[in-house]
């Protein structure tokens, strides 16, 4: 394991985005939980989940593409999955880098198995204030605690550690407060710490909170270019990635604003995504897909027992097309345009001032 892994991965790494878990523990606002978060799968393939040992082929099928390096296990709520150890362990021998993203509930209790297999862990965290984060991740009344001393666990553990934030209108005050909290975990510990602000992704489960809570990341870049003296670019074949060193905490910033990247089926799609085409997705039941809406004719089903000449064959035609995306620069646009979302909201969008000078650090 590389026990500092540096926070950036290679630009040029494409990441299996693997569900383990179809459920959560939590009802995050900005959680498509009906359509399974993360577990895109057509309806007739539901409740029909795989064993760990026939993820773990899957996986390995997947691995053998060559086209596919990384790995982020999500879910639902990865921690949920009583085999997750036994498949990040597993991962850990087929891809260059191992990444997970969890609530932190119940990292405790799976800390000591998944440490030696993981180079990221990733951490939800919204907002400082723990009223307002209850409100955003509407669980129970300590979960504001619960993430940040999963934090400091995994970085007494040696791993890096992400903080994940979700940029909204309702916690856009609250960005310098997570980066002092960021910098009062990280103090002293033997892994590596940074924050990762996310823009508010699309779906039509969420289409009333994304109207009224999305807000474009530019300002918030600019922002913080002039706070760092500058920042590093990295294009992730899925959206602009800013780096920024802000007094001492690195700050990732994901933007899907200004680039996405598209496959020829994307022009005529009624859809039209949020974030375009940028990895393959697996879900627990052992669906495929480079896409995220789920649907049957955009991925592929690696039931099991299938040989690997059989899953080559499958996986082959979502492969190439992966490789064959191109960069749109009015995705956005397109994006607003296909999904009929108001004038009014995209009028709006530029106007938005971010402002993350006041230090809302409650509970640091």
């Amino acid at each position: 394991m590389n026990a500092a892994a540096d926070p950036k991965p290679d630009e040029e790494l494409r990441f299996l985005r693997a569900s383990v878990a179809n459920r959560c523990n939590l009802n995050c606002v900005y959680c498509p939980k009906a359509s399974g978060m993360e577990n895109f799968v057509p309806t007739q393939h539901r409740n029909h989940r795989l064993t760990a040992e026939q993820y773990c082929r899957n996986l390995e099928h997947i691995a053998a593409t060559g086209a596919i390096k990384g790995i982020s296990f999500t879910g639902g709520e990865p921690t949920l999955n009583a085999d997750l150890p036994t498949i990040v362990a597993h991962a850990r021998t087929l891809f260059d880098r191992v990444e997970m993203t969890t609530n932190g509930k119940f990292l405790q209790r799976r800390i000591d198995q998944l440490a030696p297999h993981l180079d990221v862990l990733k951490v939800s965290m919204d907002a400082v204030d723990p009223a307002l984060a209850h409100d955003i991740v509407r669980g129970r009344g300590d979960d504001h605690g619960v993430a940040a001393r999963a934090i400091t666990m995994a970085l007494d553990a040696g791993i890096t550690v992400g903080i994940n934030v979700v940029a909204m209108r309702r916690n856009a005050n609250q960005i310098d407060g997570i980066l002092a909290l960021a910098r009062k975990l990280g103090a002293g510990r033997s892994g590596r710490l940074y924050v990762s602000i996310l823009d508010l992704y699309y779906t039509d489960e969420t289409h009333d909170l994304w109207v009224d809570e999305f807000m474009p990341l530019g300002d918030l870049e600019r922002e913080l270019r002039g706070r760092s003296g500058g920042g590093d670019h990295q294009d992730r074949k899925g959206c602009d990635i800013g780096w920024f060193d802000v007094d001492d905490m690195q700050v990732r910033v994901k933007n899907s604003h200004s680039s996405t990247y598209r496959g020829a089926r994307c022009e005529k799609c009624p859809v039209y995504c949020q974030e375009g085409l940028y990895g393959l997705k697996h879900s627990v039941e052992g669906w495929v897909t480079p896409c995220p809406t789920g649907q049957e004719t955009f991925g592929v089903h690696l039931e099991p027992d299938l040989d690997q000449d059989e899953a080559m064959a499958r996986l082959r035609p979502l492969v190439d097309e992966l490789l064959g995306t191109y960069r749109v620069e009015d995705s956005f646009a397109q994006f607003l345009d296909r999904r009929g979302l108001s004038p009014q909201a995209r009028k709006t969008l530029p106007l938005i001032g971010i402002g993350i000078g006041t230090n809302q650090a409650a509970g640091v």
